[in-house]
């Protein structure tokens, strides 16, 4: 499941010939960008550049269908529970229709603004190797430990998922079946023969993983070198400039906008 959900994916697109750190600048201006964005029109062209971003890097749909799946189940749940919350907070008492222009345009906004951000950040988990986490971030200026604790956290994640489905079988091949029917305390308190050992396990690979980054000396020193020296291209810094660009223009917009 791990391998169809979050997982680096090879290819030889220009996507993933970019410099980690132009992918990262450029998902990082859309998602401040589309956070800035107030109106439809101005979040269009975000949805526009994250999807030429997506289309560009060639990425398989049997590689991302399941992604994909569980993106667009988040969004339509997220999407149901704004239109609730709007309906009932802006629906005028005399409209007899609860779907108003204003309500259509407070609901899709936001969805909107989720597909922008699943198409950039996609995009960038299935085309950037993990162990290029570190480095980029790293050499963006941020600090070596913060950068090896997000590294580690996109390197470990679907281990983890990988990890639960393995103990999911094991414990149904003792017998264990999911129950609860619809109480919902009764299927959380259910799945407690899988949190703890998965629990356990994890607790168990972190302590690991600590240990060998200690002996290799991680945390000893205020200096700190990369054995990954990674260099820009024209083609990067052309990436970051636009996306730069694209951020401080969604400011400007976001701080001129009419109150």
């Amino acid at each position: 499941m791990a391998s169809r959900v979050i997982r680096y994916v090879e290819g030889s697109s220009v996507v993933h010939a970019l410099d980690p750190r132009a992918k990262l600048t450029l998902v990082f201006s859309l998602i401040l960008s589309a956070t800035l964005a107030y109106s439809v029109p101005l979040v269009l062209p975000l949805l526009l550049a994250s999807l030429a971003f997506y289309l560009a890097a060639k990425l398989p749909w049997s590689k991302v269908k399941g992604t994909w799946k569980i993106v667009a189940t988040i969004i339509l749940f997220l999407s149901l529970l704004n239109y609730l919350f709007v309906a009932v907070l802006f629906h005028p008492p005399e409209a007899p229709s609860a779907v108003s222009s204003e309500i259509f345009v407070r609901v899709f906004t936001p969805i909107l603004k989720l597909l922008t951000v699943a198409l950039a950040a996609i995009t960038l988990v299935y085309t950037t190797p993990p162990n290029l986490y570190a480095p980029a971030l790293g050499q963006m200026g941020l600090s070596y430990k913060a950068a090896y604790v997000i590294q580690l956290g996109l390197r470990y994640f679907p281990e983890y998922i990988e990890e639960m489905r393995r103990t999911l079988e094991a414990q149904m091949a003792r017998g264990y079946r999911p129950r609860g029917g619809g109480n919902f305390i009764a299927r959380i308190l259910n799945l407690a023969p899988l949190v703890v050992p998965v629990t356990v396990s994890a607790s168990l690979s972190i302590y690991d993983v600590a240990d060998a980054m200690e002996l290799r000396g991680f945390g000893e020193s205020g200096c700190h070198t990369w054995l990954r020296k990674l260099k820009m291209s024209a083609r990067d810094k052309a990436v970051v400039a636009v996306s730069l660009a694209l951020l401080a223009a969604y400011v400007a917009l976001y701080v001129a906008r009419p109150l």
